[in-house]
């Protein structure tokens, strides 16, 4: 049975698909803390949450940490990153005026002072980049008068009966009818259907099928056209047929204030 200690190590990263609004919420639920002692967790760099656990208890830690939406691991208590000994930060340079020197007589080595890089270090996703002195003012909550407001029941009309606008009554002219008898005559004597005209069909045959209908002096007269001989052909697919082109400017853009810069 493995005897070694560690630790649980939180670097401020959030699992995939959490939101940390509701991720800090769970911590201060889990470790019965205020919110500023949370938001001190999500600073980019390695804290411990709970040292010296042996590897069972560290499991369960973990698990129950990735279930409230916090990214964290195990490391050993020997070697954990959170009880490394930070690094020195360095001393500030600070301007030195130059001693006064004589031109005609001796010329000053200056020695040039090489800029120290700061340290810089990526916050996790959602972080506020503000320290809390800094941030910005909370808005002043809207008063929102509901004085002249109150509730109706929930079934009836909102508008009182003074509130509704009337409707106007369409006038409808309703004529004077009368229902018929089953197979009487709808029409009077002065409306009734006109007669069927009589037409003699004794001279009319059927033509058989693809038969001209038309006589010779009924047919329309149909002039040819003259064309002349043909001297073109066929160009193949994809050819240039010699069509117009547009006359398209190439753009010139002025790329004079643009520069690249290094990635690393």
């Amino acid at each position: 049975m493995s005897t070694s200690e560690f630790d649980i190590i939180f670097r401020g990263d959030i699992v995939f698909g959490h939101q940390l609004t509701e991720v800090k919420l769970k911590l201060q639920q889990l470790f019965k803390v205020d919110a500023a002692k949370v938001d001190a967790l999500f600073t980019g760099r390695p804290v411990p949450l709970k040292r010296k656990l042996d590897e069972a208890t560290a499991n369960k830690y973990r698990e129950v940490l990735l279930k409230a939406g916090a990214q964290v691991e195990i490391c050993p208590s020997d070697s954990s990153p959170a009880t490394a000994a930070p690094a020195p930060k360095p001393a500030p340079v600070r301007p030195v005026a130059p001693a006064p020197v004589n031109n005609s007589t001796a010329t000053a080595a200056i020695t040039p002072v090489t800029p120290i890089a700061p340290v810089w270090s990526i916050a996790p996703a959602g972080a506020d980049l503000l320290p809390a002195d800094q941030r910005p003012a909370a808005a002043a909550p809207v008063a929102v008068d509901l004085s002249g407001l109150s509730l109706r029941a929930q079934s009836g009309n909102l508008l009182d009966a003074t509130e509704v606008a009337p409707i106007p009554v369409a006038t409808v002219a309703v004529p004077d009818l009368v229902v018929a008898e089953a197979g009487a005559t709808l029409s009077d004597e002065d409306h009734l259907p006109l007669p069927l005209v009589e037409i003699e069909l004794e001279d009319w045959d059927i033509a058989e099928a693809g038969a001209d209908l038309l006589r010779e002096d009924e047919r329309p007269l149909v002039v040819p056209v003259a064309v002349g001989p043909v001297d073109f052909g066929l160009a193949p697919a994809g050819s240039d047929l010699g069509q117009l082109k547009p006359q398209v400017k190439p753009l010139n853009p002025d790329i004079s204030g643009l520069q690249l810069v290094d990635p690393s």
